[in-house]
């Protein structure tokens, strides 16, 4: 099974919590306003557990990061299309098992139609701890993703869904061991 393929078709039919984007670009009123796509952090991904491969217990954990929040917008993207840019809101902390070493933490877009996955696009964000820094928060770089617009500007049968890229093990750690998150809707 590839990389891309490992946690994310059991992860697209978990039910997570809706996070509403900011609204459209609407300065010009004669100007192409479509509705934002519905973006979903999953929560069974909105969290990544490393541990040493010691255990399970609290010694032997790496690090933990949590997806906390998602803020975005979108306008009138390129060919009749709706540009959505996001920014994801993480916390990470270095467990007892960690070797102080700086970490890489995967996470993924995923796009859908019609409840149906049509690309999916992975990206990293480097951590760094501070000498004896425990927690860190940070913001992911901004990601633009493009969907196209519903001839109706109003509907739209398209989604984003947004995880950690996890492995088999992480995945079943978190739907034994973790109640899903909430996430509250933003908009300005």
């Amino acid at each position: 099974m590839t990389r891309s393929a490992r946690p994310l078709l059991p992860l697209l039919t978990l039910i997570g919590s809706t996070v509403a984007l900011t609204g459209c670009n609407q300065d010009d009123q004669s100007a192409f306003a479509p509705i934002c796509p519905p973006v979903e952090i999953l929560s069974q991904a909105a969290d990544f557990y490393q541990y040493d491969g010691h255990g399970l217990d609290a010694g032997s954990l790496v690090t933990h990061a949590g997806m906390s929040g998602l803020t975005g917008n979108c306008e009138a993207g390129p060919k009749k299309s709706v540009r959505t840019r996001m920014s994801l809101a993480i916390t990470v902390e270095r467990g007892p098992a960690s070797d102080g070493k700086d970490i890489v933490l995967p996470y993924f877009v995923a796009v859908l139609r019609d409840g149906k996955i049509l690309e999916k696009k992975e990206f990293e964000v480097p951590v760094s701890f501070a000498g004896n820094q425990s927690t860190v928060s940070l913001r992911t770089p901004v990601r633009l993703i493009d969907v196209p617009a519903s001839p109706d500007l109003q509907q739209t049968n398209y989604a984003l869904k947004i995880g950690f890229q996890l492995d088999h093990k992480q995945l079943d750690y978190n739907q034994t061991h973790l109640r899903p998150a909430k996430f509250a809707a933003h908009t300005n």
